[in-house]
């Protein structure tokens, strides 16, 4: 009957996700197998399996595609505009953990959940991390990054329309499918990323399960020239995958959340949006791009979501990727493993 329970709730997810795709959210599978876990949890309990490595499989899947999208065409962009890359990304950085402590004040939280939850374009990075660490709460950290993407589709478009948009929009790399360019030689990745996971997991990285197939994937794109990006079908089950683990972990803090905790998530992302609004006005004096295409840029979001926006009001979208990409990787290389770091050494002090 438990295994039964399960067929059921990946049909439920589906069907959810699919429902929640028809709105253009991004992320809708993951958003739909978390609500989707959500809601079957409520009406037909928790005796149903789902093992730890489905979910773990899941965010080993996500961590090829994260790889896949640093190529050297992708790197080259980045260079050409490192100096402002950097500088942009730090200061949002910044922004972002100096509101953290306004929001572990006000919802009484840890400084592990406040930090997860305020840094910003890193969803499944910090809720690997939140799972992780035993002082974060999942649940805060979950409901703040991903209220965060809907307030970004909601929000940014709006703002974005009132200034100008480029006269060129450039354009992003197009990569072929896996399944359009597989090799047998391509057995070499999967199990490259099991060998990282081991090493890193062996040496207690966090975000070990992501990070290993993230780095090879890297090393795949930078040292064959093969480029590729996943399946959407195999992208989409790989969110359901780990959107069904977080959901589960979820329901069991349900009871916690109120009215206030609501308010202030809002109120931290809204406030973290006009930081980066305040950041790129007085920034836009020292650089030639557009505001459009800064805001864009600098905007606390994903990269998916984001060139869609950029795609929309006219902005620069190979500029756009490159500030995202670097973001992305930064986060996962540096911001990562430096919170971990400090919460580790905080721990041991306590």
């Amino acid at each position: 009957m438990r295994y039964l329970k399960t067929i059921l709730l990946f049909v439920y997810c589906s069907v959810l996700s699919i429902l929640i795709g028809l709105t253009h959210l991004p992320l809708a599978w993951l958003f739909g197998s978390l609500i989707g876990t959500l809601i079957f949890i409520r009406y037909y309990g928790t005796k149903f399996w789902y093992p730890k490595w489905f979910g773990d499989s899941g965010v080993f899947v996500m961590g090829f595609q994260i790889g896949s999208s640093l190529t050297a065409v992708a790197l080259v962009a980045m260079m050409a505009d490192l100096l402002n890359i950097v500088i942009i990304t730090f200061l949002v950085l910044l922004m972002s953990l100096s509101l953290s402590r306004m929001f572990m004040k006000l919802t009484r939280s840890s400084l592990e959940t406040s930090i997860l939850a305020s840094v910003p374009g890193a969803l499944s990075q910090m809720l690997i991390m939140a799972e992780e660490n035993k002082n974060a709460d999942i649940m805060l950290v979950s409901l703040t990054q991903m209220s965060r993407i809907v307030l970004i589709v909601l929000i940014v478009p709006f703002i974005a329309q009132f200034f100008p948009a480029d006269g060129e929009i450039g354009s992003v790399e197009v990569v072929p499918y896996l399944t359009e360019v597989l090799t047998p030689l391509m057995i070499l990745i999967p199990f490259g990323g099991m060998v990282m996971y081991q090493l890193l997991k062996k040496i207690k990285f966090p975000a070990a399960i992501m990070l290993g197939p993230v780095i090879v994937m890297i090393i795949w794109n930078l040292t064959t020239g093969i480029t590729f990006t996943l399946d959407t079908s195999l992208i989409n089950f790989a969110q359901i995958l780990f959107g069904i683990r977080i959901g589960l972990q979820i329901s069991t803090l349900m009871s916690q959340l109120a009215k206030r905790l609501i308010f202030i998530i809002l109120m931290q992302n809204i406030l973290l949006i006009a930081g980066t609004l305040l950041i790129v006005i007085f920034y836009q004096f020292f650089t030639t791009h557009s505001f459009n295409t800064l805001f864009l840029a600098a905007a606390p979001g994903g990269l998916a979501q984001i060139i869609v926006i950029a795609l929309e009001t006219g902005g620069d979208i190979s500029i756009i990727s490159s500030y995202h990409i670097f973001r992305i990787f930064f986060i996962i290389l540096f911001i990562v493993p430096l919170v971990d770091f400090y919460l580790r050494k905080r721990a041991s002090k306590a």
